[in-house]
């Protein structure tokens, strides 16, 4: 692992510091972009708990494909589902997204913890849900036939996720690419580009410092419908 270069953005630290006293006997790790921090073939080396920075989990299909399925930001530990039942699921891949910062513990000492304090194993049990709820967004997202219909949809999504207060708008806080985008839609790289452009030049889009905007959400959701 590297050290963490300094002024990346964005990064988000945890709203609610507590958490990270659960991890007190866990050490500080630093990612740089791009860097694996779960494999999808071996065990995980223990739990994540994020300080700062994002995290894409992701698949690989037989094509060696990607499939993007969760962004995780500061206060999520990953990988969540093996912290919780032991069981670790192939495939699935955990990479630093921007540069982070994670705190390192063993699912043993969580679930104790969790075990012992009712506020903490609801702060987790939260945490699980909204993994459950992307699920099914991703879901309903692809049942849309239509580039324009799964772009809009992941956008929406996105914001509800990762919006905050733009001007008139929001902007998505998250560094979300147009590849990332293609990912979690089943969809090239090519074919999503085209279809934010289109939403772009329709003035119903846009990007403040490489962070998509949404200029009108409500246009927006109409253009959905």
């Amino acid at each position: 692992m590297n050290g963490a270069s300094a002024g990346v953005v964005p990064v988000r630290e945890t709203h609610d510091e507590s958490i990270i006293a659960y991890f007190s006997d866990g050490f500080t790790m630093d990612f740089i972009r791009g860097e694996t921090i779960i494999n999808g073939v071996d065990d995980p080396p223990g739990v994540f708990l994020i300080k700062e920075g994002f995290v894409k989990a992701y698949s690989v299909s037989k094509a060696g494909q990607g499939n993007l399925l969760l962004i995780h930001e500061a206060g999520d530990v990953i990988p969540l589902p093996w912290a919780l039942d032991g069981a670790h699921t192939t495939g699935l891949y955990y990479e630093a997204l921007t540069d982070v910062t994670a705190i390192r513990s063993s699912k043993d000492t969580l679930r104790t913890a969790m075990g012992k304090n009712t506020w903490l194993a609801q702060e987790i049990l939260k945490q699980a849900v909204n993994i459950i709820s992307t699920y099914t967004q991703r879901i309903q997202t692809l049942e849309f036939r239509s580039a324009r219909g799964r772009i809009i949809s992941e956008l929406m999504h996105l914001t509800e996720r990762f919006g905050k207060i733009h001007g008139s708008g929001s902007i998505i806080d998250a560094p979300i690419t147009h590849q990332d985008i293609a990912d979690s839609i089943n969809m090239s790289r090519e074919t999503a580009s085209r279809a934010l452009e289109e939403l772009t030049k329709e003035g119903l889009i846009g990007q403040d410092d490489h962070l998509f905007t949404i200029i009108d959400l409500h246009k927006l959701q109409e253009a959905l419908s």
